[in-house]
């Protein structure tokens, strides 16, 4: 499952560009690039298999007054106070990896999700988005990608971010906790075994809303002129999830790690009056 460690599979998750605002004008910045990507991450939340996707894909970093496209995603934003924000981000999640999963043998074949949805986001050191301790609090229906367009559910995900912008003059580091919460819809999608596919070893199995688990995911990124890169370590716990007893769980906890590195060769600027 290419699920959401690179906040989107057509963005790298890198570095942010500088914005600068006049008091009668606003400077936007765009830059295009191209790059590669890989992670190594088991088939499904709760799979024992693992695999390793490295796909190449194009870097865009753009900073608007309400738009935005850069390591945090790509986004909408919008200020309701000083501390608040209202934001608006996709994540897309390639399923394409389980069709050959063991415990998932004879069943459909898992489509690949689109995730949509608002979060509030409450900086709680008041240094900013960008930088010191940010509470998230994301939902997103979520849509199977297929021969359909098909709603599955949505899940919520709060979470604490801590930021630091330069570590050692050079990283930007992201440390994201939090927990995870599904819908019944959401979780049949991956946990439910119908009757039509019950085996010696797979029994019928019908999956709650509820908790989902736990994770905590380290990232680091740089930039030396043109070029962008960083890598992140995600550990999830599922032991407590209500649908751990599903007979397509396999394990409780699992790591990840995602990587990517990119060239920004096209770069423009343009200033919107106010």
């Amino acid at each position: 499952m290419w699920k959401k460690f690179l906040p989107n599979s057509a963005i790298l998750f890198f570095c942010g560009l500088g914005t600068q605002a006049y008091a009668d004008e606003f400077k936007h910045e765009l830059q295009f690039g191209l790059g590669v990507g890989g992670q190594y991450l088991p088939h499904y939340r709760g799979s024992d298999e693992t695999h390793v996707k490295v796909l190449p894909i194009p870097v865009v970093e753009y900073r608007g007054r309400i738009f935005k496209s850069d390591r945090d995603g790509t986004r909408a934003e919008f200020s309701l106070a000083e501390r608040i924000e209202f934001n608006v981000s996709a994540d897309l999640a390639l399923n394409d990896g389980a069709d050959d999963n063991r415990l998932r043998e004879g069943m459909p074949e898992l489509e690949s999700e689109f995730q949509l949805g608002p979060s509030i986001n409450i900086d709680l050191t008041g240094h900013g988005f960008n930088r010191g301790l940010i509470l998230r609090l994301p939902v997103r229906p979520a849509f199977a990608v297929g021969s359909d367009f098909e709603y599955i559910g949505y899940t919520a995900n709060p979470m604490l971010t801590w930021v630091q912008p330069k570590v050692f003059d050079k990283w930007r580091l992201t440390l994201d906790a939090g927990v995870l919460y599904g819908s019944h819809d959401y979780h049949e999608h991956y946990y439910n075994v119908a009757p039509e596919y019950v085996t010696a070893t797979r029994a019928e199995y019908t999956a709650n809303d509820g908790f989902s688990g736990t994770f905590t995911e380290l990232s680091i990124a740089s930039r030396e002129g043109n070029l962008v890169y960083g890598v992140s370590f995600r550990y999830d716990n599922l032991r407590d999830a209500v649908f751990y007893s599903s007979p397509l769980v396999a394990t409780g906890d699992y790591w990840s790690v995602s990587f990517g590195v990119g060239w920004l060769f096209k770069h423009w600027t343009w200033i919107e009056t106010l």
